[in-house]
C-alpha cells in the first residue's frame, strides 16, 4: 500500500507539472512545444544513458551468475530460451523503473495534443525499444566478455566498461553546456532565438531522439518513421546476442563458475591493523569489517556507484558553470538544490545500505546462530554505510555552497541538511532492507527493484523535502533581506530556532525508528 500510495503521488506530480510546462510553452506557438520535444529528448538520452551504463554488469549477473541457472541449464530446455528468460530479467533490473516514469508523461502529452487511441501504443513502444536497446547491448556484451575475457577477470573488465560508459555520461551532458542557455536567456531580444535553436533536434543519430520524435509525432496523430531504424537496431541487437548465446553462453557460464571459485589460501593470517580498530567496537566492529572487505571484493557491488558519482560530479561541475547573477535567485536555488542532494544520497543507499542485510544470503543463519542480536547486526551494517553516504553529502554540500558563492547561513544549513540526509536515508535503507529482507535473490540486481526498495526510494526524497520545509523561513530571510539577517541571526529567530529542533527532532526520530523497526521485524523472522 505505500509503495502504491507512493507511485500515485509520483504519477499525479509528472501528469500536473508536463501539464503546467505545455500550457506555458505553448503560449509560445510551435517554437514553445518544440522546446518541450527537446527536453523529452535530453530525458530520454539520459535516462537510457543510465541504464546503459548498468546494463553490462547486471547482464553478467543475470546471465551468468544467478543460482537458478545451476538448475535451468542442466534441464532439457533449448539455451536460447534460458537466454531469453535472463535477457528479461535484465530489463526488469534496470529499466523497469524508467518505463514506468515515462508512462505518466506520455499519456499527459498524448491527452494533450488530442492523440488517436493507436498513438499511445506507439509511444509506449517507442519507450520501451529505447530501453530495451542498452539491454540488448549490454547482453551482447556480457556474452562476449565471458567467451574471451580471461577467467577470474570478467567483473573487472565489466567495471572498467562501467568507467568507459560513466565517462561517457558526464561528456554527453556537459556537452549540452547549459551555462550558455542561462547566458542567452538573460538577453530577452535573444529568447525567441534561443528556443528556436533548443528547440531542433541535436542528437539525430542517437535512438532515443528515434524515439522522440516518434513519440512526438505519434502525439500529433502521425506516425514517424523514425521507429523503424529504432526497431531495427534494438530487434539486432537481441537477435545477435541469442545467436551469439546458442553457441557461447554454456560454455561462458562454465567459465563464470571456474572464475567465481574463490582461490583458498591454507596458510594461517593474522589480522590487519585496521581489523584490529574494527574489533574494539565490539562484535559489530568485526561484522562491519568483515561487509566492507567483501564489498570491496566484488567489483559487480561497487562499480554500480560510478554512475552516481557520475552524476554527482555533473551536478557539481554545472552548477559552478550556470551564472547567476542576482543573489536572492542564486541562494533560493542554492538552497532548493540539496533535495536533490538527497536523491543522489538515496541512490547511494540503495545500492549499499538497503541490501546489507539480504547479501548475507544463506549464510544469514551463521549469523543467528553465533552470539550476535540483531540489533548487532543492523547497527553494524548501518555504521558500515554511513562513513560512504556522510562524505558524499558533506562533499556536495560544501562543494556546491562554495561553488554557488552562498551567505554564511546557507553554508551552514548545507552541511546540517547533508548530514541528517545522510544518517536518516542510511538508517531507513538498513531497517527497511532488514524488515524485508530478500535472502533468496538470484543476483544482488534485483533487491534494489523490490517493492521494499521502491518505498525506500520514495520515503528517502519525501524526507529530503521535509528537512528543507523546515528550514525554508529562515533560508529565505537570510536570502531575501540579508541586511536584517546578517550572519547566522535568522537562525537565532523562533522560526529558525523552531526550524533547527524540527530538524534535530527528526533525525534523531528517523534514525531511531528506522533500525528500531529493522531489528524488531529481523527478529522475527524465521
Amino acid at each position: 500500500m505505500l509503495v502504491a500510495g507512493l507511485a500515485l503521488l509520483l504519477g499525479w506530480a509528472e501528469v500536473y507539472g508536463t501539464w503546467k510546462a505545455l500550457n506555458f510553452l505553448g503560449q509560445f506557438g510551435d517554437i514553445g512545444t518544440n522546446v518541450f520535444a527537446r527536453v523529452l529528448e535530453i530525458g530520454l538520452i539520459t535516462l537510457s544513458s543510465g541504464v546503459t551504463f548498468s546494463a553490462t554488469t547486471t547482464a553478467i549477473q543475470t546471465l551468468y551468475l544467478s543460482d537458478d541457472l545451476n538448475f535451468l541449464l542442466t534441464q532439457p530446455l533449448a539455451t536460447r530460451r534460458v537466454f531469453g528468460l535472463k535477457v528479461f530479467e535484465t530489463f526488469l533490473n534496470t529499466a523497469l523503473v524508467p518505463t514506468f516514469l515515462m508512462i505518466p508523461l506520455l499519456f499527459t502529452v498524448g491527452v494533450f495534443f488530442h492523440a488517436p487511441l493507436w498513438a499511445y501504443a506507439a509511444m509506449l513502444l517507442a519507450a520501451l525499444l529505447t530501453f530495451a536497446a542498452p539491454v540488448g547491448l549490454g547482453a551482447l556484451l556480457a556474452v562476449g566478455l565471458m567467451r574471451v575475457a580471461p577467467v577470474g577477470r570478467v567483473r573487472e573488465v565489466s567495471t572498467a566498461l562501467g568507467v568507459l560508459f560513466s565517462a561517457g555520461l558526464v561528456y554527453a551532458i556537459r556537452a549540452l553546456r547549459p551555462e550558455v542557455i542561462v547566458q542567452k536567456m538573460q538577453d530577452p531580444s535573444r529568447f525567441e532565438e534561443l528556443l528556436r535553436n533548443f528547440a531542433s533536434p541535436s542528437s539525430p543519430l542517437l535512438p532515443p531522439s528515434w524515439a522522440s520524435q516518434g513519440i512526438w509525432q505519434a502525439a500529433h496523430g502521425q506516425l514517424s518513421g523514425s521507429l523503424l531504424p529504432l526497431t531495427a537496431l534494438t530487434g539486432a541487437l537481441l537477435v545477435a546476442a541469442t545467436l551469439l548465446a546458442t553457441r557461447a553462453y554454456q560454455e561462458g557460464w562454465a567459465r563464470a563458475l571456474d572464475s567465481s571459485q574463490p582461490k583458498l589460501d591454507p596458510s594461517p593470517r593474522r589480522a590487519s591493523r585496521l581489523e584490529n580498530t574494527f574489533a574494539r567496537l565490539g562484535a559489530g566492529g568485526s561484522l562491519a569489517f568483515k561487509d566492507l572487505r567483501v564489498t570491496l571484493r566484488d567489483p559487480t557491488q561497487w562499480s554500480q556507484l560510478l554512475v552516481v558519482v557520475a552524476l554527482a560530479g555533473v551536478y557539481l561541475v554545472s552548477v559552478k558553470a550556470v551564472p547567476i547573477p542576482m543573489a536572492q535567485f542564486r541562494g533560493i536555488l542554492g538552497y532548493v538544490q540539496l533535495a536533490f542532494q538527497g536523491f543522489i544520497i538515496a541512490g547511494v543507499a540503495v545500492r549499499l545500505a538497503f541490501p546489507a542485510v539480504s547479501t548475507e544470503a544463506r549464510a544469514y543463519w551463521l549469523l543467528r546462530t553465533a552470539p550476535i542480536s540483531p540489533r548487532q547486526i543492523v547497527t553494524s551494517k548501518f555504521w558500515g554505510v554511513l562513513p560512504t553516504t556522510a562524505l558524499l553529502g558533506l562533499v556536495m554540500g560544501i562543494a556546491s555552497a562554495h561553488a554557488m558563492n552562498l551567505g554564511a547561513t546557507l553554508m551552514l544549513l548545507s552541511v546540517l541538511v547533508s548530514l541528517s540526509n545522510a544518517l536518516v536515508i542510511t538508517a531507513l535503507g538498513v531497517g527497511l532492507g532488514a524488515a524485508a529482507p530478500k535472502f533468496d535473490a538470484d543476483n544482488p540486481a534485483e533487491i534494489g527493484v523490490s517493492p521494499g526498495g521502491l518505498a525506500f526510494m520514495g520515503l528517502s526524497l519525501a524526507y529530503s523535502v521535509l528537512c528543507l520545509l523546515l528550514l525554508a523561513k529562515p533560508a529565505a530571510a537570510s536570502v531575501l533581506r540579508p541586511n536584517l539577517y546578517p550572519a547566522y541571526s535568522a537562525l537565532a529567530t523562533p522560526e529558525g530556532l523552531a526550524g533547527l529542533v524540527g530538524l534535530l527532532v527528526a533525525t534523531v526520530l528517523g534514525t531511531w525508528l528506522s533500525l528500531k523497526t529493522g531489528w524488531e521485524r529481523l527478529d522475527r523472522l524465521e
